[in-house]
């Protein structure tokens, strides 16, 4: 651990973080216990369960939840772990059962976790005691999030604020038009250091900055930004910046499209039916992120997140998803390949930098650089992260 203590020694505000902490070991187990194990994870949507029985599994380092939507519709979340000798209960990623069986023994669970039978064991065996083991869940306005943690930080400011914010959306009722998922050869704080700037965006998101106004760095937007929100806040859209100040993860903003664009798309045209409550596509962009692992983005007519896995030191997944309303109709009311054309473009623009970043940091000569002004959210980025090793380390 005296390693571990020496590399975050090394930390300099303002400054890139140096070579160890994209690519030492023993960091990274401290991130996974101190961060993974105990923060809360943006697992998916209820509208990925909406049926009593359906299920999703979400898998971090060793630990995997089974998410699932009981009879009375609650959201239960437990340890993928059978009580008896330990085989993962639910093999495949997505599916619906009426009850939760082991596929080694035939150990059968309730949805709640409740285990409701264990054939052939003695008279005294207490099937009360062996139920699945619980994980902490919390529904933000629709979006799952789950802790491994004993004793989970509190999330009502996070419910309350994403609440708001995805209220419009009515995502109980939304469906997914289409999931990704990649695997990069990059290190998890470089994806996450990679959406929370913009110094990047002009040389590299042509598409993006064509959308946005002001993302190329050398645009003016508050008077436009300002114009619109009291229009925003009219139609019942939330408009004050969620920020991320010390002790929260979360962050959630509306921010103005181009004028003449209503959508995240080529051409700037809608690509969807509007989402929920919405009344038209002039609402902006709505931003939000939860630290370690998610990342959304959202117009009027569809949603996009992206959640953050990490593999190792080394590598991590990110699952994009797209929601749409769930009267849409693909085929009909939308085309997948329009629906999903902008992100795809931009992510995997972002992708190849993340992958082009961690090369680099492998080079035995990388040193780290001072970081650009408009850089500054990667600042509160690297304090997050660095106050939460700091109280992870064994004292």
């Amino acid at each position: 651990m005296d390693t571990v203590k020496s590399i975050l020694s090394n930390y300099k505000s303002g400054w890139s973080l140096s070579r160890d902490f994209y690519l030492n070991r023993d960091l990274f187990n401290l991130e996974m216990d101190t961060i993974w194990k105990k923060d809360w994870l943006f697992a998916g949507f209820s509208c990925e369960i909406p049926d009593a029985g359906d299920f999703f599994t979400y898998t971090v380092g060793n630990l995997c939840a089974i998410i699932i939507r009981d009879d009375d519709e609650q959201v239960y979340a437990h340890h993928n772990s059978c009580r008896h000798r330990g085989s993962a209960i639910c093999i495949e990623e997505r599916g619906n059962d009426e009850n939760l069986k082991c596929p080694y023994h035939n150990w059968v669970y309730e949805k709640n976790g409740n285990l409701r039978n264990a054939r052939m064991m003695t008279e005294d065996f207490k099937k009360s005691d062996f139920g699945l083991l619980p994980i902490h869940v919390q529904l933000a306005g629709g979006a799952i999030f789950i802790s491994f943690a004993n004793e989970p930080a509190i999330f009502e400011r996070e419910k309350e604020d994403f609440g708001k914010y995805l209220l419009p959306y009515q995502l109980n009722k939304a469906k997914v038009a289409h999931r990704d998922r990649y695997e990069l050869e990059a290190n998890w704080k470089l994806i996450g250091e990679n959406f929370k700037e913009c110094y990047h965006c002009g040389p590299v998101h042509v598409e993006y900055c064509n959308a946005v106004v002001g993302a190329n760095l050398v645009e003016e937007r508050e008077e436009l930004w300002n114009n619109l929100r009291p229009i925003w806040k009219s139609k019942g859209l939330e408009v004050d910046t969620i920020e991320n100040i010390k002790d929260t993860n979360h962050f959630a903003i509306r921010y103005p499209l181009r004028t003449g664009f209503e959508s995240y798309s080529l051409d700037g045209k809608p690509v969807a039916p509007l989402m929920g409550n919405h009344v038209d596509y002039q609402s902006g962009v709505l931003g939000m992120l939860n630290y370690p692992n998610f990342w959304m983005d959202a117009v009027s007519d569809y949603l996009w997140v992206m959640r953050i896995t990490p593999i190792d030191e080394y590598r991590s997944t990110v699952d994009l998803t797209w929601l749409v309303d769930g009267k849409a109709i693909e085929g009909v009311d939308y085309e997948l390949e329009r629906l999903t054309e902008f992100w795809k473009i931009t992510g995997e623009q972002d992708f190849q930098l993340c992958e082009n970043n961690q090369r680099g940091i492998k080079s035995d000569f990388y040193t780290p650089g001072p970081l650009a002004t408009s850089e500054e959210d990667l600042v509160g980025f690297h304090k997050w992260y660095i106050e939460k090793l700091l109280k992870g380390l064994p004292q």
